[in-house]
């Protein structure tokens, strides 16, 4: 079973980060590309800004599965926190919670990723989401069997 949740904000690009991608972020973010050009749609680059707003999220996503995090408030404070409040006009992001305990270690990556993507397709507001012409920069992040469930984020901005 996969939950999954949307959130969007506006506000006001660049830098490097802290935590690089993964072999996941990549392959998601090749599907996405993927996706945008069957629609018509530029590719997405990847962010190293929206790397760091995904670690930070994705680590608070087990202690609170929602667009508000655990001290209550909303998920763009985290541009504030990391600085780039006026680096981004608009963000938004995907949140994913895969509740089968999922053997990475046996799994094959793209498998795991493709599961998690099609979740997203099959939703309106994450496929409405990531097909949004406007966006321009995109960051990941997975947070994988952590106490027996997986966590998924997808971080859009422009």
């Amino acid at each position: 079973m996969i939950t999954y949740l949307v959130a969007t904000f506006e506000g006001s690009a660049y830098a490097k980060s802290a935590n690089p991608p993964d072999i996941y972020d990549i392959i998601m973010l090749q599907k996405i590309n993927s996706f945008r050009e069957e629609n018509g749609l530029p590719a997405l680059e990847l962010n190293d800004d929206l790397l760091d707003v995904a670690d930070v999220r994705l680590n608070e996503l087990p202690v609170n599965f929602d667009h508000t995090r655990p001290n209550g408030e909303s998920y763009k404070t985290v541009y504030t926190e990391l600085g780039l409040t006026d680096k981004y006009e608009r963000g938004s992001e995907n949140i994913a919670k895969i509740l089968d305990d999922w053997d990475f270690e046996n799994e094959n990556g793209d498998e795991y990723v493709e599961y998690i993507f099609e979740a997203y397709v099959n939703s309106d507001s994450h496929r409405e989401n990531m097909l949004k012409p406007y966006w321009k920069y995109y960051g990941s992040g997975f947070l994988t069997n952590y106490n027996g469930n997986c966590y998924q984020i997808q971080v859009f901005a422009k």
